[in-house]
């Protein structure tokens, strides 16, 4: 057994800790999402956020300098799920444009459905323009743009297929994350009428795949 401390496993203890850091971490993102949606960013304060997540203020700034970096956070939380589901649906389909399919109505169904403050926060620009906000989203917007390219390049790839051009790739995949970015942006429509969710993402991403087969055929 090596007695170097740097090859050394970490301890039952240490681990432990580490998880509850990160339980108590989580806890406190859940608590600023639920209220930033419910009372809005600048009405919360982070004495709000401590009671709702049952911690100390003094706990909630130990994990964050100030509540714009809890905000950007909770984007980012946000972000993570969405590609998870998202990439989930993708991977689960028989097929490459089945799986950017699936994919997009994953996000009006465990989204839009059943988390509709997610994409409230995520797009409401009454939040706020600072500079660590826009750079969250920016980010964000980024990587779906990054993810879609791809799910389409696998399309390519997976079916012997070919594009009108080398840029109708990039261009599907900025045009597809813009629809779903004006779509979270009219949130409102979902808060008035929950059961048109399904329709509207039917009616979505059946405009974005015959889109991508417009601009696609099979190679000679």
């Amino acid at each position: 057994m090596s007695d170097d401390p740097m090859n050394s496993k970490p301890s039952a203890s240490a681990l432990r800790r580490e998880r509850e850091r990160e339980n108590r971490r989580q806890t406190i993102l859940n608590a600023a999402e639920t209220l930033f949606a419910r009372n809005g960013y600048r009405k919360t304060k982070i004495e709000d956020i401590a009671a709702g997540a049952e911690v100390s203020v003094g706990t909630v700034y130990g994990y964050f300098a100030n509540k714009e970096e809890l905000l950007v956070a909770v984007l980012d939380d946000i972000g993570l799920y969405i590609r998870k589901i998202a990439g989930k649906a993708f991977r689960e389909a028989s097929s490459t444009l089945e799986g950017i399919e699936r994919a997009g109505l994953a996000f009006f169904e465990e989204l839009c459905r059943l988390y509709p403050d997610k994409a409230l926060l995520l797009y409401d620009e009454a939040i706020g323009l600072s500079d660590q906000f826009i750079n969250a989203r920016r980010n964000f917007m980024l990587k779906m743009t990054a993810d879609v390219q791809g799910a389409i390049q696998e399309v390519k790839e997976g079916l012997g297929l070919k594009f009108s051009s080398d840029l109708s790739a990039e261009v599907v995949a900025v045009c597809t994350t813009a629809i779903f970015m004006w779509l979270g942006m009219y949130y409102k429509i979902w808060r008035r009428q929950p059961e048109d969710i399904r329709a509207i993402g039917r009616e979505t991403v059946a405009y974005i795949v015959g889109g991508i087969k417009n601009l696609i055929s099979v190679e000679e």
